[in-house]
C-alpha cells in the first residue's frame, strides 16, 4: 500500500510539473500577442499584481501559520522574489519586444542545463550519467522543434537584444529554481510560491512606476488584452509556480528544471490554434522531448515499479 501511495504520488508531482511547462509554452504565443500592443513593464505588472492577490487571499484562507516561514526566510524570499519573479519576467516581456515566442522558447529550452550547472556548483548536486544523456536527448529534441530538422535554421538565427535580454532571465530562473530548494527551509510549495511572487511583484511594480504612467498605460489596453493576462495571471503564474515548487520540493532542483525542455513543445502545439499546423518533424521532436524528460527524471522507474 506504502509502494502505490508513493508511486501515485510521484505520478501526481510529474502532472503538476507538466503543467507547469504548458502553462509557461502558452505564455510564449500569449505573452507575444500582448507585448505587440502594449508596455512590456505595464503588462508584467498587470499580470503579477493580480497573481499576487489571488495566491494571497488563497494562502491566508488555507494556511494561517504561513508567517513563521516568512520569519525564518525573509531574506531568502525578497531575493528569491526578485530573481525569479521580477528579473525573469521583465526579462520575459521586455525581451519578446525584439524576439520571436520561438527564439524565447529556444533559449529558455537551457534552463535546464544551466540549472543542473548551478545545482552542481552551489547544491553539491551529481549530475549522473543518465540524467546527462537525458538532458542531451531533450535538447536534441527542442533543437529539432524549433529549428524544423535544419542545422541551417539554427545557425542563421540572429540573437538580437532580445535573445540576449531572455538569456539573462533564464539565468535568474535556474539561480530561483536551485535557490528554492537550498535556502528556504520549512515552507511549503504554497508559502514559497506567495512570498517569493510577493516580494517579486513589489520589485516588478517598482520598476514600472519609475519607467511608466501606469495609470494612462493601463487604460490603453485592449479589453482582448486584459483578458489574456487574467489568463497569464491565475494559470501562467499562479498555478504554474504552485505546481513548479511543488516539483522542486518532492523531486529536487534539477530533475524539475528538465521538464523546462516541454515548454517550446507546447509553444509549437498551441500554434495550432493559429492554424499552423506541425510537421512529422516537430511530432518528432515533441516525442523526442518527453522520452528525453523521462529518461532524465527516472520516472520510467516509477512506470515499471507500476506494473
Amino acid at each position: 500500500m506504502e509502494i502505490e501511495f508513493m508511486s501515485n504520488n510521484r505520478y501526481l508531482v510529474l502532472l503538476a510539473v507538466t503543467l507547469s511547462t504548458f502553462f509557461w509554452g502558452s505564455n510564449f504565443n500569449a505573452g507575444a500577442s500582448v507585448v505587440a500592443d502594449a508596455s512590456p513593464y505595464v503588462v508584467a505588472t498587470e499580470r503579477f499584481v493580480f497573481a499576487t492577490i489571488i495566491i494571497m487571499i488563497f494562502m491566508l484562507l488555507k494556511d494561517r501559520t504561513s508567517i513563521i516561514a516568512l520569519q525564518k526566510n525573509w531574506i531568502a524570499f525578497i531575493a528569491l522574489g526578485l530573481l525569479g519573479i521580477t528579473g525573469f519576467n521583465l526579462a520575459f516581456f521586455i525581451g519578446l519586444k525584439t524576439t520571436s515566442a520561438i527564439n524565447g522558447s529556444l533559449i529558455m529550452a537551457t534552463s535546464p542545463i544551466t540549472t543542473a550547472l548551478l545545482a552542481a556548483m552551489i547544491d553539491k548536486h551529481k549530475i549522473s550519467l543518465i540524467q546527462t544523456v537525458g538532458m542531451l536527448i531533450s535538447l536534441f529534441g527542442v533543437v529539432i522543434v524549433v529549428s524544423n530538422g535544419s542545422i541551417m535554421n539554427l545557425i542563421s538565427l540572429n540573437f538580437s537584444s532580445g535573445d540576449l535580454i531572455i538569456m539573462l532571465g533564464n539565468l535568474a530562473w535556474a539561480t530561483y529554481t536551485v535557490g528554492s530548494r537550498k535556502y528556504i527551509s520549512n515552507s511549503t510549495p504554497l508559502q514559497t510560491t506567495t512570498y517569493t511572487m510577493l516580494f517579486g511583484t513589489i520589485g516588478i511594480l517598482l520598476f514600472t512606476v519609475y519607467n511608466n504612467n501606469l495609470l494612462i498605460s493601463l487604460n490603453n489596453i485592449t479589453i482582448k488584452n486584459h483578458l489574456i493576462l487574467v489568463y497569464m495571471a491565475v494559470c501562467g503564474t499562479v498555478l504554474a509556480y504552485l505546481f513548479w515548487n511543488f516539483g522542486i520540493k518532492e523531486i529536487g532542483a534539477a530533475n524539475t528544471a528538465v521538464f523546462f525542455n516541454l515548454v517550446p513543445v507546447f509553444t509549437m502545439i498551441l500554434a495550432l490554434f493559429t492554424g499552423s499546423v506541425p510537421n512529422l518533424l516537430q511530432i518528432s521532436g515533441a516525442l523526442i522531448v518527453i522520452c528525453g524528460v523521462i529518461l532524465a527524471t527516472g520516472s520510467y522507474k516509477t512506470m515499471l515499479s507500476k506494473k
